[in-house]
């Protein structure tokens, strides 16, 4: 598997997440969803780097763990841009203003980069230890 190809399943897989995880949270009740989006965000990407290490038989490269982390990243806080953008006006705020918005998408940013650069390693380590009990019984 390629890099782009983890990119492109992991946008997948974290929209579907997103979307059946805001249905349930409605359908329970939840008026908020941060903790619902933090874990569709770690389920993609832990999913997607094991799926890579599966299919490709190794974990990644260094340079590889950095272009898919920045990868992920990106793609994330284009949802999260895309997604703010869209409820402004249907949470009935006329504009938004660039300033808080900005600030807005940087913290969430710099949690979200904090929790793909974690779970990218601890798949790493899943996948590590999987081999390890592999090669130990056969």
């Amino acid at each position: 598997m390629t890099l782009r190809g983890l990119l492109c399943r992991f946008a997948a897989a974290y929209v579907v997440l997103l979307v059946v995880v805001a249905v349930v949270l409605n359908l329970a009740g939840a008026s908020s969803h941060t903790s619902g989006n933090v874990a569709a965000l770690l389920a993609a990407v832990t999913w997607v780097c094991m799926d890579f290490a599966k299919k490709n038989g190794r974990y990644f490269m260094p340079e590889e763990k950095k272009r898919a982390v920045l990868g992920m990243l990106v793609i994330d806080l284009a949802m999260q841009a895309a997604v703010t953008v869209a409820a402004g006006p249907l949470s009935g705020v006329p504009a938004l203003s660039l300033g808080p918005t900005a600030l807005v998408l940087l913290f969430v940013g710099v949690l979200h980069a904090a929790v793909i650069w974690f779970f990218v390693g601890f798949a790493g380590k899943q996948h590590a230890a999987a081999e390890a009990r592999r090669n130990k019984n056969g």
